[in-house]
């Protein structure tokens, strides 16, 4: 077995990492290369929640981030979401992958110990044709819990409309003072308790090129942010696709002001809005399971182009 040397990321292995993933995909065609920036977000600890594998002449053999996403809420467990991929020319992929293995399961428990008192569930996210990482997470005993559709809205299409709910105030809204960013942290974090964010993770999404021509459609209750949609895109992306993609994500209305269209209507706002941007068609990812979100995005236009699935270990 050739020797390997375990090390915490720095910003100096991206083209590395960017050059495996890009191998990997070349193998699974539907993995996602991932932009080097996102290794760089407040999640990753400064490169503390990614370890890296390389041989003895210094070539990136493995990889393997994990990203901590901790709750308050008491009945709920703690997601850690990882990877663990290998180059696909690495001579001993499964030597990688275990030492890498540790590391994250370690790693995950030390980061879950800030908040006491929850299960920690170890979650791994892959399209059904990578057969080699989900037969391995599978040895290592993480079980499929569930799936999550990948949507696509052609923008060429009519688009709906949506009547607007009354005695609320709408508008584009992209939060440039760290006031409206705290507002709209708390608001999210209140609709989805099981995936908290950070103002410091959400302010690094606002700083990266997704986001300068991107903005939210926003429900206000007078100061009160009532639910929000993300409408943004990536032009590196675009340009690797051929086609001009834009998302619409981070959807949520918060609980008491639920059932009155208000989600309809900023979907329906946020695709007018990717359309007179020049977009093409809009894309988002829902879990199979949230049969309500999915047949409202499926009532507005969207439609299902792809699934991934999610492994699980519990720690």
């Amino acid at each position: 077995m050739a020797a390997l040397t375990l090390r915490n990321f720095t910003p100096d292995d991206i083209p590395q990492i960017t050059a495996l993933q890009q191998a990997y995909q070349h193998t699974y065609s539907h993995a996602a290369v991932i932009p080097g920036e996102v290794y760089l977000s407040p999640g990753f600890e400064n490169g503390r929640n990614i370890f890296c594998a390389f041989d003895e002449q210094g070539i990136l053999q493995g990889y393997a981030p994990l990203l901590p996403v901790l709750t308050d809420s008491p009945d709920l467990p703690h997601t850690v979401w990882a990877e663990v991929k290998a180059h696909p020319r690495c001579p001993s992929p499964e030597q990688a992958k275990d030492a890498l293995f540790e590391r994250v399961v370690q790693r995950a428990c030390q980061a879950a110990s800030a908040v006491p008192g929850h299960a920690v569930n170890l979650t791994f996210q892959y399209h059904p044709s990578e057969t080699s990482s989900i037969d391995y997470v599978s040895r290592r005993g993480c079980t499929y819990s569930e799936s999550v559709f990948r949507l696509r809205r052609d923008l060429a299409e009519a688009l709906p409309l949506v009547p607007a709910p009354e005695s609320l105030d709408i508008r584009r809204w992209h939060m440039d003072t760290e006031a409206e960013q705290q507002a709209y942290v708390q608001a999210r974090n209140e609709a989805f308790p099981e995936a908290l964010t950070t103002l410091a993770d959400w302010q690094a999404f606002l700083a990266s090129p997704s986001w300068q021509e991107g903005t939210t459609l926003t429900t206000f209750d007078g100061p009160e942010v009532v639910g929000c949609v993300s409408a943004y895109w990536d032009e590196t992306i675009s340009q690797m696709t051929g086609c001009k993609a834009a998302y619409t994500e981070y959807i949520f209305v918060r609980s008491s002001w639920r059932g009155r269209g208000i989600a309809a209507h900023l979907i329906a706002q946020s695709l007018a809005y990717l359309k007179e941007q020049g977009r093409e068609a809009a894309f988002l990812e829902v879990k199979a399971a949230n049969e309500n979100a999915l047949g409202l995005y499926l009532r507005l236009g969207y439609r299902k182009v792809d699934e991934t699935r999610i492994y699980v270990l519990a720690l």
